[in-house]
């Protein structure tokens, strides 16, 4: 798709976001060209910010973020390619302690007041959506019956295309396959099989998802 098909087209969206249609009249035109222009202008400005806030991790191009970003890097940070990190409404953390490593594929989204902590290894896949307030920990940080005991740390793997509803919690040690779906407010504590759905505390299966053949 050439640049200019591209401006035709996020400038069309806009139009249907305000008027439902596409603009009729010059003062309609105007006012989505105008808003056109402030879109390029902010994603100007996320594509800086990734650079400031991302500076210690290992990043792809087209990497944007929007908003204060919370980053602690005394590990390893991957960030693939298009992936968009939105800080501005919850602020979003995303920590890998020493000799850790935390991996998001290219083109996966992450929404506002997002938690990752990783501990060992926390890998997501390409294509992913990490809603509102997702928390992922790879560590339980001190033991129940004694809070001095430092408990193991288990890797969290995340497949490809993959969806986390609001609030959902991926406990250490879980993957989730490719092409799943989990439900708002879910706890995570088991492996969940590739193109599941699957909600409820602790999180279990609702029905299997179609896999889409592109």
């Amino acid at each position: 798709m050439s640049i200019l098909s591209k401006i035709n087209q996020k400038a069309n969206s806009i139009a249907l976001e305000y008027y439902e249609r596409l603009p009729q009249t010059t003062t309609e035109k105007l006012k989505v060209y105008a808003l056109l222009l402030l879109s390029i202008f902010n994603g100007i400005l996320r594509l800086l910010n990734a650079k400031y806030r991302l500076r210690n991790c290992q990043v792809g191009k087209m990497v944007t973020v929007k908003g204060n970003l919370k980053v602690n890097a005394r590990g390893k940070i991957i960030i693939g390619n298009n992936c968009k990190i939105w800080s501005h409404l919850g602020i979003t953390q995303i920590s890998a302690g020493p000799r850790a490593t935390i991996s998001i594929g290219q083109n996966t989204f992450i929404n506002t007041g997002t938690i990752i902590t990783a501990r060992s290894l926390i890998q997501i896949g390409q294509n992913c959506q990490i809603a509102n307030q997702v928390i992922l920990m790879d560590n339980d940080f001190h033991g129940v019956d004694s809070r001095d005991v430092a408990p193991t740390k288990e890797a969290i793997i995340i497949g490809d295309n993959v969806w986390l509803a609001t609030r959902v919690i991926v406990l250490k040690g879980v993957t989730i396959g490719d092409g799943c779906v989990i439900a708002a407010g879910a706890v995570v504590t088991k492996d969940i099989p590739p193109y599941s759905l699957a909600g409820g505390v602790p999180c279990k299966i609702i029905r299997n998802i179609q896999k889409q053949i592109p």
